[in-house]
């Protein structure tokens, strides 16, 4: 079991939450900021490895948005 920490992100970039979150693998804890992206924008972090990044609502990445990896 790893434990992720998800950061929930304001219009600013700025993180508003950070919720502790324990899962089997990246794929998990993914599932889970994506169930959870309805009203922010989540990164999924593991340690000092940002395993994901999920956009409010759940839209699709695109481009611009690599600026923000």
């Amino acid at each position: 079991m790893t434990q992720f920490e998800l950061l929930f992100l304001d219009s600013l970039e700025v993180p508003v939450v950070i919720r502790a979150f324990s899962a089997h693998d990246d794929l998990t804890a993914l599932r889970e900021a994506e169930r959870l992206s309805k009203t922010h924008t989540i990164e999924v972090w593991d340690g000092a490895r940002r395993v994901a990044r999920v956009k409010k609502g759940n839209v699709a990445l695109v481009t611009e948005d690599r600026q923000s990896l």
